[in-house]
């Protein structure tokens, strides 16, 4: 059985996750998520020390400006925003890589596979989306003693 195709259907859920704090939340709970999550990776990754912590912010920034012009409250909205990020991420990734002089080698298929897993992020993140608005307001049922 050959996994290649497994490896398009890759889902940036910590973008996808970004995303939604932004839109259904609150900017500065999307950052301190994104520069969290940023520096957890890079402690237990074991890579090189800094570039989700720099990589994640900057990536926010990319939603916010991205942002602007679409509604993300929109199916449309929310896929080309995470389509976006998760892209930007991508490029910036080997952008930085490269200037770090790391040997990595990179081919057309990696970059097709990067184009791949953006799309299927934004494909999904409308229902991640759902579901976390779900789970967010059955939790404010709970909380206030009022399960339905």
């Amino acid at each position: 059985m050959d996994f290649a195709f497994f490896r398009l259907l890759d889902p940036d859920l910590v973008i996808i996750i970004m995303v939604y704090l932004f839109a259904f939340r609150s900017e500065a709970g999307a950052v301190f998520f994104a520069f969290g999550q940023g520096f957890l990776i890079d402690i237990f990754s074991g890579g090189m020390l800094g570039l989700f912590t720099l990589l994640y912010p900057v990536v926010f920034m990319g939603i916010t400006l991205a942002s602007y012009p679409l509604d993300l409250f929109s199916l449309a909205g929310q896929v080309f925003v995470v389509f976006f990020a998760v892209l930007i991420k991508s490029i910036l990734m080997v952008a930085f890589l490269h200037l770090f002089s790391f040997e990595i080698s990179f081919s057309t298929s990696y970059f097709t596979t990067l184009v791949f897993s953006a799309l299927f992020s934004g494909m999904i993140a409308p229902f991640l989306f759902y579901f976390l608005n779900n789970i967010c307001h059955l939790s404010k049922d709970t909380d206030s003693g009022i399960v339905q």
